[in-house]
């Protein structure tokens, strides 16, 4: 039986591996929940900016981010992961929920 020892230690070899996951799996929830709350230009621009934030193109203090800009890929990898899933669950909820709703019709009435 696979302990959550065993699966973590055959994902990530070092603690900041696992921390530069863990921050990408945190951010892409904030991308989500701005999403499904309805900030979706918001949201995207975030994503963005995380994404290049993590590879270093857009200048920042290094001092937070040694973590994620040393182990780039745990990050942007459980970043776009976490995020493409909630924005695709809100798009099957709000489909879903679109689908329950009943249907009027309109008869248009002509008169003559």
């Amino acid at each position: 039986m696979a302990t959550v020892e065993t699966v973590l230690s055959s994902l990530f070899s070092t603690i900041p591996e696992l921390h530069s996951g863990q921050l990408g799996l945190l951010a892409g929830v904030l991308v989500g929940v701005l999403y499904w709350h309805g900030y979706r230009q918001s949201s995207i621009c975030l994503l963005t900016l995380f994404y290049l934030l993590a590879l270093g193109i857009v200048p920042a203090s290094t001092r937070g981010l040694t973590v994620v800009q040393a182990k780039p890929w745990y990050f942007c990898s459980l970043l776009i992961i976490t995020s493409i899933g909630a924005i695709s669950g809100r798009v099957v909820w709000t489909r879903l929920s679109l689908s329950n709703e009943p249907r009027s019709v309109e008869i248009e009435r002509q008169d003559f």
